[in-house]
This record gives structure tokens, sequence and C-alpha cells, in this order.
């Protein structure tokens, strides 16, 4: 399981400008499949990269067949991968299916699985064939990137231009002489990292959509502000570990270090993430969390906004797939309600408690909590006395929100965590995981 997680986070990670083929998920629940019900799902591969990909190979599982709009996937292009499971006997059922691409050192492995109620057993297994829309599903566009020297104007050659899309390094270009990259993207949201040697880095969120096409960034000497936030960043002490030999911990999490995980993320949905690439930053600092959580370690997801919904309920980090694939979901929208919110996160937190391991809220807002009249503090307070403590993550929140979400922190004897950046996004919540459940020597 371990060598199955693996491959499907490198497949996301793009490093390279060669050829790389991502995928919109990898995981597909047909739930309860009775008789009249398709029984196939459509999972989408894309060449994120410059050179042409193609398909080579795939394996079966019985009861399971696959079909592809094409072999071949051009740069920026899409293909659909049609995979159906025919029942031949009632009951769970779960599939993996590794397929191999020529530009990628791993096979891509995709998984089906559902409860089938009925079957049939003189029933076709073959999978419907795909029917290609002479109009394209998605709206795409060239988007033109430009850096330039923030005093002299002039390009800059050779920068590298991150392209960070629902939380995954997507993309990594390079811009040419005259300072400028082009890259064609679906309208979407999207979050860009662009540094250059000797100049550092810039980030800044981005909407590509019918009337926007065009970001310029100029990159110099930082300024007083990105100063305050590098020296706000949290320093944690890094373990010298030598490579586990056990099968459950990893490299950030040795068992013999660290104690089992019971984490609730509580997470701010409300209209204002969306605004200066916040949840992007939340859902990459989330994404490299768990991927350092072990199958001891539990998570659940909470999102408050209009109203309270329970994305993830708390479960053991086994199928970390399923797990990138819910926080790369998250939206926004609607008012803030943080108090209801907090109370179901702790609920979450209690139920599942793990004796003698750290036991742990984390909200993630930009904005504070009014706490005059409020029962959040008394609500913290009594929690921690049962075992849960709360610390609060602000993501490019400002200034005077900090004594309100440091006050919880404080009362919930957790930390107030500060996000304003990728490369802090990046380590955040591991160095929190880290401080809370070290074992003691």
């Amino acid at each position: 399981m371990q060598k199955i997680l693996i491959i499907i986070f490198s497949c996301f990670f793009i490093s390279k400008l060669s050829a790389q083929v991502v995928f919109n998920t990898s995981y597909h629940n047909l739930g309860e499949v009775n008789k009249a019900d398709k029984k196939y799902f459509d999972f989408t591969f894309t060449n994120a990269g410059k050179e042409k990909a193609t398909i080579l190979r795939l394996e079966e599982p019985y009861g399971i067949d696959v079909k592809f709009s094409k072999k071949e996937i051009l740069p920026d292009s899409t293909i659909i991968v049609r995979i159906k499971y025919t029942p031949k006997k009632k009951g769970k059922f779960k599939k993996d299916i590794p397929i191999w691409v020529n530009v990628n050192n791993e096979p891509i492995t995709l998984t089906i699985e559902g409860d089938a109620k009925t079957f049939n057993i003189n029933e076709s297994t073959e999978c419907p064939e795909i029917k290609v829309q002479t109009k394209p599903t998605e709206e795409r566009k060239n988007v033109k990137i430009k850096v330039v020297d923030i005093n002299t104007k002039k390009p800059i050659k050779n920068a590298t231009v991150q392209i960070i899309w629902d939380g995954l390094n997507y993309k990594a270009l390079q811009t040419d002489k005259k300072g400028f990259v082009i890259q064609s993207l679906k309208w979407d949201n999207y979050y860009f990292v662009v540094n250059a040697e000797n100049y550092g880095a810039k980030e800044k969120d981005f909407e590509l959509n019918s009337e926007n096409d065009y970001i310029e960034f100029e990159l110099g000497e930082p300024t007083e502000e990105e100063v305050i936030a590098a020296k706000e960043d949290t320093v944690v002490e890094e373990l010298v570990v030598i490579e586990p030999a056990d099968t459950i911990s990893t490299k950030e999490l040795p068992v013999n270090l660290f104690a089992p995980n019971n984490v609730v993320f509580c997470i701010d949905a409300s209209v204002s993430m969306k605004q200066e690439g916040r949840m992007d930053l939340l859902k990459a600092s989330m994404i490299e969390l768990l991927n350092g959580l072990r199958p001891i370690d539990k998570l659940a997801i909470v999102t408050y906004a209009s109203n309270v919904t329970t994305v993830l309920k708390s479960e053991y980090v086994t199928d970390k797939a399923k797990i990138t694939e819910l926080i790369q979901e998250l939206t926004a929208g609607g008012y803030t309600a943080g108090s209801k919110g907090i109370k179901k996160a702790y609920q979450i937190a209690r139920a599942n408690k793990i004796e003698e391991g750290n036991n742990q809220v984390i909200i993630a807002t930009d904005g504070g909590f009014i706490l005059k009249g409020n029962d959040i503090l008394e609500n913290v307070a009594q929690n921690y006395e049962k075992g849960v403590s709360i610390s609060v993550v602000g993501v490019k929140n400002k200034k005077t929100t900090v004594k309100s979400m440091s006050s919880i922190a404080e009362t919930g004897h957790g930390n107030y965590i500060h996000i304003e950046s990728y490369s802090q996004a990046k380590k955040v919540l591991m160095d929190e995981i880290k401080t809370n459940s070290r074992k003691s020597k």
C-alpha cells in the first residue's frame, strides 16, 4: 500500500520541465451497484509537460475492462480513461488498475470500488465506447506570464514559475530571454510562485477567465511586510533520523519518536478564503501534512461557512489518495460561523480520542473570532481538560485578527501559526504536529 501511495503522489508533483501525466483523481467509489446502474467511471489523464506521452500497457483485474479515448496524450491535452467493473457476485469490491505511461517512472494506479447489490452472470463485461465530443468540455486559454526586475523593469530570463492548482504543484516553467512564458490552462483559480537567482520570490493568486489572461511579477528586494512575515515563520528543530525499517513510520514521523495523532481540521470556508490564494495555500499545507502522516494517525475535516459540514469523518490515514481528493475539492462561500464549527470539531476529536496520543483540533481561517459575549474560550478550556488541545492557523490574515486567534490557541494549550507564503505552507503544519506529538525522552 505504501508503494502505491508513493506512486500516486509522485505523479502529482511536477518538478521537471519534461512530460509528466497527472490525473483528476485516482480513486472512485461507485457506491451501491444495482442492475440498471452504468457500472463505470471516467478518469482523466492530462499531459502537464512539453513532450508527447503514450499509454504503454495496463493490468486489468478480473471483472475490469478499460478503454481510452486516445493512447497518445499531446502536451496540455487530456484523454479519458473509462473503467468498468461488471460484478459476477454480490458484495463489496475494490480493484486497483496499474497503468504504465512512457513518461512516468512508475505506473499510475487507479482504484475503483463499490458494493454490488445485484449481478447477472451473462452480462457483458465490455466497457462502453467513449464518444469524443466535437466541442471542448472545458474552456482553456493561454495565460501570459511576465517577470521583470522591480527597479529597472528589464525582463528576467530563466525565472522559475510554479503554478499551484488546488494545492498541488501542477506546472514548473521558465521564462525566456524576454521574461515571458505562456501556458495553456483551463479557466480556474491558480496560485503562482515565481523566483529567480539573486532576486528572491514573489507569490500571487490568479483567476483565468475570458477577460483575464495576463499576470506580471516584479522581482527584487523584499518589502518590509515580507521581511516581517519571514521572521514570523515558525522554526522547529529538525531531527536527524535514520530511514525507518518498519512499515508504519514515515520519514517525518518515526514511531519511536512521535506518538499517534488524532487531528481534526476545522476549516473556514467563508467567501473571504477565496481571496488572495488563501484556500490554495491551505490545501498545499494540508496535503504536505497528509503525506507525512502514518496509518496509526487519525484525520478528520470539518468546514464551516453558512453551515457546518463534515467533509471527512475521523479515520486512520490509510487511503491518502482519497483524502487528497477531498482536500482538493474544498471550496469557499458564505458567511463565517466559527463557533459552531469549533464545537463540531471538538465533538469528533473527543469521540475518536487516542489515549497517550496527540489529540488536537486545528482551526484554519483568515479572520478573527468574536470572543466578547461568546462561549468559544470557555468551550476551548473545557475541551483541553478533556484532553484535546487546539491550534489556530491564520492564512494571510490581518494583524488585527492575531489577538483573538492567539487567545484561542493559548487557552487551548496550542499555538498560533501564520501562513503568508507557499514555503511556509509547506512546513508549518508538520512542524506543529511534530511539536505536539513528540514523545518525552
